[in-house]
């Protein structure tokens, strides 16, 4: 288990870690060069937090990973030794608590977001609403599960690049704004 999954797990108690680290992602790529943590509390809800430490330690261990040159950034979601129901469920966990920290962060409307960002989130609403039923490993047909696990790896790799597209295009999209006022 990752430190990352730890901290979350221990800094929220009914948020799941990658709805948590997701949340943590969208607020922070909005564009404001700066994360206020107070800000995040007053989003997530004092009550759904266990230990304010912990979060910290958690949303600052999110932040250096995201922000990092040689982009580490990966999406908390499970492992591709779990089963393909559960990290579908974390797939769509992690983008529904992105679009939720992005919207909660954002100044603005949603159609003054550049055209890339605005697709983006297009196709993370599509993820939040997967539903892990419908990836049950018992009802494949043989063969099918090699696509389901291709398809998978595709997933996190374009939520994985797309977070860090997002992070760029929201902070030339704020920098252009700044200079038009």
């Amino acid at each position: 288990m990752s430190e990352l999954r730890i901290h979350a797990e221990m800094a929220a108690y009914s948020i799941e870690p990658e709805e948590l680290h997701g949340m943590v992602c969208g607020m922070a790529v909005n564009g404001n060069h700066e994360f206020v943590l107070s800000d995040f509390i007053d989003f997530v809800g004092i009550d759904a937090l266990s230990d304010q430490e912990s979060l910290g330690t958690f949303v600052n261990a999110a932040l250096d990973e995201l922000h990092d040159q040689n982009m580490i950034f990966q999406p908390l979601v499970a492992d591709d030794e779990d089963p393909i129901g559960k990290r579908v469920e974390t797939i769509a966990n992690w983008a529904g608590g992105f679009l939720a920290g992005f919207a909660a962060g954002l100044d603005g409307e949603h159609a003054d977001l550049p055209v890339d960002v605005q697709e983006i989130i297009k196709d993370l609403v599509a993820l939040s609403s997967l539903d892990p039923e419908d990836y049950r490993e018992e009802d494949f047909e043989p063969g099918e599960m090699e696509e389901h696990e291709a398809s998978l790896v595709e997933v996190h790799e374009y939520v994985r690049v797309s977070t860090m597209l997002i992070l760029a295009l929201m902070d030339e999209h704020v920098s252009e704004e700044s200079a038009i006022d």
